[in-house]
């Protein structure tokens, strides 16, 4: 065996690894004992991965906030034009002055014939007039909200002179025209137009009323003789107490939309008691065409469906009622109404009473008193009646309705048939009433007593077999429907007259609309706040989520 070159070997096996494992605990000592790292590479490659991580995060990051702004842009726009187009505002007012009632909503929504509405002038210069132009801008637009077939629009008068040359009405600026072109039963197309002044959209309270009535005027008519309504208004804006711009809108769509319209005359010039003018402003809201004439020297229009003779204090001449019986039979065909109001005020009119007796009618002396206070109100001709006929009590939506009687007259129909005329009692007392004489207090007769008597004449037609009536209904005190009574909410006065006469006139369902005091304000801005609106929802908040989107890609890329 050859021996080992001892030249070759410097160190042998045990000394060998005693040296590498006094190495080994060093690099332990070093490292506190934990495992070496992996190599170089392996570290590298891990980089890499984790960049792509974060590069994917990003781009994720960056296109949800790009998506969410586009998508943010887009609903911004799309909310513009359907403001534009359905102009929103939120009502915070107590009596909902910039809304519409039920009723006119249920009743615009079911018109299916185009209308048109024209403000003449400038939005701007309307709205800017007074709150109550505001207002009634703002109702206005609500109708077309409810129904696309209601349109608006405003022209000028003084930039737009050839579109107002083709209206015969007289039209100021300011006014409004409503209008459409409903078919006839001849198939012609029919323009109806129905045009509302400033006047028209204010409810003017009872102290200046009560001073035109003293001169024999109304409102109205007063307001063209000082040259319009916006120089009234301005001398007697004062006297304004509530808004009348949904009456004034809803009864011009009825009036133009209406397939069979019912005028309204009343007949003046005999020094009537009372002007009736919330009984008128009833009527016209709920879609009737009121009218006035003189019965003195004027002639009864023939479109009349309906008189109204208001408790004259002068007796009616010969002539006069013949007037009045000519219209009631109609050449034979009867189907007109009369409505007469008697009233304790009154003198004697022995000629008007001669009339209503050939209809089976009579007014009683003195006035109607109830015997216990359950039936009255304050005083004992202040009466409660709450027995009513349920005849033409369809609109009514109070089944036990009550009403206010103040100070009234009896009405006694003279029999039930005679012929072909029939009387029906309407409203009447309870059975422990009775009549006293006013000056001297005396009781003149007891028990129940008439408020509201229907006389009906029937005629038979000609070429079928259908029956025609012309009715006159008499009611014994002005009171039942006068101004002050009919705007009380406590009792049925306004909702039962009207739903009489839509029954007499087969005008139903009618839509009782009443006045509305503006006490409050609407979330409303002006053209600059818009502006700013509209900057801060399309540009200012897309850009800040923009912002924070990038912020936020920013952070997670560099981390």
């Amino acid at each position: 065996m050859a021996k080992l070159d001892e030249n070759k070997v410097s160190t042998d096996s045990k000394d060998l690894l005693a040296g590498v494992l006094a190495e080994e605990k060093k690099k332990k000592a070093e490292t506190g004992g934990k495992k070496e790292d992996k190599p170089e590479k392996t570290k590298k490659n891990k980089g890499e991965s984790g960049s792509v991580k974060k590069l994917k995060h990003g781009a994720m990051a960056t296109t949800l906030t790009v998506v969410f702004f586009v998508f943010l842009v887009l609903v911004n726009i799309v909310a513009t034009k359907l403001f534009e187009r359905y102009p929103i505002t939120i009502d915070l007012t107590k009596e909902k002055i910039y809304s519409i009632s039920e009723d006119s909503e249920d009743y615009i929504k079911s018109i299916d014939m185009d209308v048109m509405i024209t403000v003449c002038a400038d939005e701007k210069a309307f709205s800017g007039l007074s709150t109550y132009t505001q207002q009634a801008n703002e109702v206005m637009k609500s109708y077309s909200k409810y129904n696309s077939k209601i349109k608006y629009q405003y022209k000028d008068i003084n930039a737009n002179p050839d579109f107002y040359k083709d209206y015969t009405d007289e039209v100021a600026q300011y006014d409004i025209i409503v209008e459409t072109n409903p078919k006839g039963d001849d198939g012609k197309e029919i323009k109806r137009t129905r045009v509302i002044g400033l006047i028209d959209l204010v409810q003017f309270n009872d102290e200046l009323t009560q001073m035109f009535s003293q001169y024999g005027v109304s409102v109205e008519e007063y307001a063209k003789q000082v040259g319009n309504d916006l120089t009234f208004i301005s001398y007697y804006g004062n006297y304004i107490e509530s808004s009348s711009a949904e009456q004034a809108f809803t009864s011009a769509i009825m009036a133009v939309t209406d397939p069979s319209p019912v005028t309204v005359t009343f007949l003046e010039g005999r020094n009537e008691l009372s002007e009736f003018s919330y009984f008128r402003t009833l009527l016209t809201a709920n879609g009737y065409t009121v009218k006035s004439i003189n019965i003195t020297t004027d002639d009864i229009p023939e479109d009349s469906n309906v008189l109204v003779m208001g408790a004259p204090k002068v007796d009616y001449l010969p002539e006069e009622l013949d007037k009045v019986d000519k219209f009631l039979l109609n050449d034979g065909i009867l189907g007109r109404q009369l409505i007469y109001v008697s009233d304790y005020g009154q003198s004697d009119t022995p000629n008007i009473d001669e009339f209503l007796k050939e209809y089976g009618l009579e007014i009683g002396k003195g006035v109607v008193c109830e015997t216990y206070q359950s039936n009255y109100y304050q005083k004992n001709y202040y009466t409660i009646a709450n027995e009513i006929s349920d005849d033409f009590r369809q609109d009514m939506t109070n089944s036990n309705p009550e009403l206010l009687v103040l100070s009234s007259r009896p009405v006694n129909p003279l029999y039930e048939e005679d012929g072909m005329i029939k009387t029906f009692k309407y409203v009447s007392s309870s059975k422990d009433a009775y009549t006293m004489d006013t000056q001297t207090e005396e009781t003149l007769t007891k028990g129940q007593q008439n408020y509201i008597v229907l006389a009906s004449k029937a005629a038979f037609g000609v070429d079928n077999d259908d029956t025609y009536y012309s009715n006159i209904l008499a009611i014994g005190g002005a009171s039942i429907i006068s101004d002050q009574v009919l705007a009380y909410d406590q009792y049925q006065n306004r909702e039962y007259i009207l739903s009489v006469i839509n029954g007499l006139t087969g005008k139903t369902k009618g839509i009782t609309v009443t006045p509305k005091v503006i006490s409050g304000n609407i979330f409303d801005i002006n053209e600059g706040q818009k502006t700013k609106l509209k900057w801060t929802f399309i540009v200012i908040i897309p850009v800040i989520v923009l912002i924070t989107g990038l912020v936020i890609w920013i952070r997670r890329k560099n981390k």
